[in-house]
């Protein structure tokens, strides 16, 4: 009983580890790739535009 309660301390320790770090990766993704997430739907929004036009 006392190996099982070491090993879901350490399972449950893990997973708040790579909580963090997944929240950590996310958050630094978004500030380095944002202007270019931004940039990318700018594009997209004016060729729907121009496209949308001409079938009208």
């Amino acid at each position: 009983m006392l190996l099982f309660g070491a090993l879901v301390a350490a399972l449950i320790l893990i997973g708040i580890i790579v909580a963090v770090v997944v929240g950590t990766a996310g958050i630094a993704f978004f500030v380095v790739f944002g202007d270019v997430i931004v940039c990318i739907a700018i594009i997209v929004f004016l060729i729907k535009l121009i496209f949308g036009r001409k079938k009208k």
